[in-house]
């Protein structure tokens, strides 16, 4: 049973990432700007830099999942 948990989980995580690129991703080419996220977000140049780790200027669906413990606790849309 834990496993199948697991499964799941792991499983849904790409979607609700999607879900949340979906939200702030205006232009829809797939990722998240600075300018997107500050649309609807209260969040510096430096927290947004330090969540785009390849450092590409956008946020993809990976690093949006790695970042919504510290970046998206200060959004609207959330």
């Amino acid at each position: 049973m834990k496993k199948l948990i697991l499964a799941l989980a792991l499983v849904s995580m790409p979607v609700m990432a999607q879900d949340r690129v979906s939200k702030f991703d205006a232009d829809k080419d797939g990722k998240v700007s600075y300018e997107e996220i500050t649309s609807s977000c209260q969040v510096s140049k430096s927290l947004f830099e330090r969540a785009d780790k390849d450092s590409d200027g956008f946020l993809s669906n990976s690093e949006m999942r790695t970042a919504k413990g510290y970046l998206f606790g200060r959004c609207d849309k959330e």
